[in-house]
């Protein structure tokens, strides 16, 4: 079965907040919605947070088959296949959202280690974990998630002027609730990928700190080559090249929001010289910094 590709134009509006939620419920495998792909196998250019809030299943995940239950809450990042293969008196909640047209919102969040643990890391290590590090809520956690999804369904469906903003703020507020749930589990696998959040929440915040590999294993309680790897696997990046990167991305706004010169902005961005920064720059942004500024002027 080829799987169908869900389309961010096709869910969100054109203008606003690219965000929606769809409540499914019941063991009828029927479409309960334009565009549900519930039992379809699909994938999608944009995110999705699941909450189930009752009933069980079997979530099938880029070929591997999940067991899940009322409190499971994952993220299915875009390009992710999978569809439900059971449902039992499910209910559950899509949460879909655009992370790339969010990401001025949700870029502080990657100072929160159960933000980078749950949203940035255990989608990549769901398989190794066969899905042990998903975040499960307790009843009483369900009813408060519940709440606020119900508030942002009665938004979308009065469209009264500002909804879209609600959706946001409620969005927000749930991604930070959840965060910080997942920040109290005391599963193994999960605690360890709030070590690993931890050191992008260090990274993130202490940006203009000389950070060494030995330093950030000893944070982490691993060891140097194992911190490595699994940063790299979970972001793409070494934890040095990922700390440049940092410091090259607020460098960029500082080149398009302020007429501080190239020499303090490296400094203030973490870089011991404007050469080396403007060498780091070509590298990631294929401009100076003094053409970026100028395109972006």
């Amino acid at each position: 079965m080829k799987a169908v590709k869900a389309f961010s134009r096709d869910y969100f509006p054109k203008q606003g907040h690219p965000i929606k939620v769809i409540k499914i419920s019941g063991e009828d495998n029927a479409p309960q919605h334009e565009g549900d792909l519930t039992s379809i196998r699909h994938y999608h250019d944009f995110a999705e947070l699941v909450i189930i809030t009752s009933g069980y299943g079997t979530h099938w995940i880029d070929g591997t088959e999940y067991p899940v239950a009322a409190g499971d809450v994952f993220v299915l990042q875009g390009k992710t296949e999978h569809f439900f293969r059971e449902r039992h008196g499910l209910e559950l909640y899509n949460l879909m959202h655009d992370n790339h047209r969010l990401r001025q919102y949700l870029r502080n969040l990657r100072e929160n280690s159960g933000y980078n643990a749950m949203f940035l890391l255990e989608p990549n290590y769901r398989k190794r974990h066969k899905f042990r590090s998903r975040l499960h809520l307790s009843r009483r956690s369900i009813a408060h998630v519940e709440v606020a999804l119900r508030r942002m369904c009665e938004e979308e469906e009065q469209c009264l002027p500002g909804y879209d903003t609600m959706l946001l703020s409620s969005l927000l507020e749930l991604v930070i609730f959840l965060s910080r749930e997942y920040s109290k589990t005391q599963i193994p696998q999960a605690q360890a990928l709030c070590r690993i959040g931890g050191i992008i929440g260090k990274l993130e915040t202490a940006y203009k700190k000389a950070w060494s590999i030995n330093e950030l294993s000893r944070l982490a309680g691993m060891s140097k080559s194992g911190l490595i790897g699994a940063f790299r696997e979970a972001t793409g990046h070494s934890p040095i090249d990922y700390l440049i990167r940092i410091r090259l991305q607020k460098a960029a706004e500082l080149l398009t929001h302020s007429d501080l010169p190239v020499s303090v902005i490296a400094f203030e961005c973490g870089f011991h010289d404007s050469n080396y920064l403007s060498r780091q720059f070509r590298r990631v942004y294929r401009v100076s910094p003094r053409q970026f500024r100028i395109n972006h002027a």
